[in-house]
């Protein structure tokens, strides 16, 4: 039983682990001030959502591949099958964080709770699919994990385990520990296994709500934490395995993998709040190989390209005029038409006639994520069977 209380090791001062802290510490508090219009960010941010979402689900099996998401998201009312509705309860779910956790939010059983419910909603429990027999319920059997020597604790001390790691997580951390914490609670959330399934979503969910506690989420900042693991699924055992040892020198290891990819994952995102290499890195690329492809037309394209150079990226009807529009009603029916392709929209709000490019839904989708793998944002592995 000693190894239900969780603790926090005390990494050795000068070592690589608090160079990365530090690191982390920086990019924390660092008060980013993003020259992106918010309604591109936005965009932006979902689609990272989208990502994390496809990798957490593919972590644990799924094979729906990047290409295949892309198209679900595209095409409008497809019928779902088992692994989309997996994908798309995380969304739900990962939408639930954002609007209900904050700096001084609780993470009890309840919040828990709820997100295992909402993972496991409407899916096929073991052994036909990635549901639960006991929605938002702690296991009520011992269990193996796949691939793994590691038993879960014991149903008999199961409710000590997970209301010590409930302790943990809400414990009033100085700042020194607090990415330690999150870390530490990765792990030791998979070593408990408080659910007969869908533990490893719970656990990546975990991640992304903690983050947003320790202030990685300021201004609606991009995270993308599974990233650090989808990219090398086996790495990523591997460390979880070292770890369940619970030997000091060996959750030190774990931290360190999980930080320094925490680390790599911020530092790359943090690009995206800089307007010229949003412009000239993604959008002015996306749109130029959509018309090469004969996604978008020529007038098309050169509408969008004109919005994206604008400072605010948004056009209005009378700027259509430009593009030898004179007449006042086929302004309108053309925004009427790139309204209903999916390729612009209201930049503030439905009622809004001021209009910015459309992205993260729509047939444009596919050379955005084309444009962020090759700036190192997205994993090959995305789309690896």
């Amino acid at each position: 039983m000693n190894d239900v209380k969780i603790k926090i090791p005390d990494p050795e001062w000068g070592s690589s682990l608090t160079s990365t802290i530090l690191e982390l510490e920086k990019l924390r508090s660092k008060n980013l001030i993003s020259t992106v219009p918010p309604w591109i960010f936005l965009q932006l941010k979902y689609i990272f959502q989208y990502l994390e979402t496809l990798g957490s689900a593919r972590i644990e099996g799924n094979n729906t591949t990047l290409t295949e998401y892309v198209e679900n998201k595209i095409v409008a009312n497809k019928p779902a099958d088992s692994s989309q509705m997996e994908i798309e309860n995380l969304e739900r779910a990962m939408k639930w964080i954002e609007d209900n956790t904050h700096a001084d939010t609780r993470i009890d059983r309840a919040y828990v709770s709820e997100l295992h419910k909402m993972v496991v909603e409407g899916l096929a429990p073991p052994p036909r699919g990635e549901g639960s027999n006991n929605p938002g319920g702690l296991r009520q059997r011992n269990i193996a994990i796949s691939g793994s020597s590691h038993r879960p604790p014991d149903v008999s001390v199961l409710r000590d385990y997970f209301e010590s790691f409930l302790e943990f997580i809400n414990k009033d951390w100085s700042e020194q520990y607090q990415l330690l914490m999150v870390a530490i609670a990765h792990h030791r959330f998979s070593y408990i296994h408080p659910f007969d399934n869908g533990n490893g979503r719970v656990g990546r969910l975990l991640n992304y709500a903690l983050l947003i506690k320790q202030g990685f989420h300021v201004g609606g900042q991009i995270i993308n934490p599974s990233a650090i693991f989808y990219s090398d699924r086996n790495k990523y055992y591997e460390y979880l395995h070292i770890a369940d040892s619970l030997k000091d020198e060996d959750v030190l290891r774990w931290a360190e993998y999980f930080l320094s990819g925490l680390k790599n994952e911020v530092e790359k995102i943090n690009r995206l709040f800089d307007l010229k290499y949003v412009r000239e890195s993604l959008l002015l690329k996306a749109i130029l190989w959509s018309y090469q492809n004969e996604q978008i037309t020529d007038k098309e394209y050169k509408i969008l390209k004109y919005l994206i150079l604008q400072d605010k990226m948004t056009i209005k009807a009378g700027d259509l005029k430009k593009f030898g529009i004179a007449d006042s009603v086929t302004r309108s029916r053309t925004i009427e038409r790139f309204k209903n392709k999916g390729i612009i929209m209201p930049a503030n709000g439905d009622k809004s006639r001021i209009y910015t490019i459309s992205f993260a839904n729509s047939s444009l989708l596919k050379a955005i994520i084309i444009f962020l793998r090759k700036e190192g944002f997205i994993s090959n592995s995305l789309d690896a069977r």
